[in-house]
């Protein structure tokens, strides 16, 4: 009978476990999709893949990033 060695366990930097922690706080911030209205909006194509950059960086959706960067804005200005 042959030993089998434990699998390697993968390690995550810090930038790794950093997203994953802002991932984890605001799944209790998300609203059901019934709270939500769809929209249209243009936006240029260079500015369209910064936004998908963006939100892959954050691992959450375009949609998720737009919200919450217009919520922040909204904030910043006392809405």
């Amino acid at each position: 009978m042959a030993i089998a060695t434990n699998p390697k366990r993968k390690t995550f930097s810090e930038e790794e476990e950093s997203k994953a922690a802002a991932f984890i706080a605001k799944a209790g911030e998300q609203k059901t999709e019934g709270n939500r209205k769809p929209t249209m909006i243009r936006i240029p194509p260079e500015l369209l893949k910064r936004i998908d950059e963006g939100a892959r960086r954050l691992g959450i959706s375009r949609s998720a990033f737009i919200v919450q960067s217009a919520a922040e804005k909204l904030e910043r200005m006392g809405n």
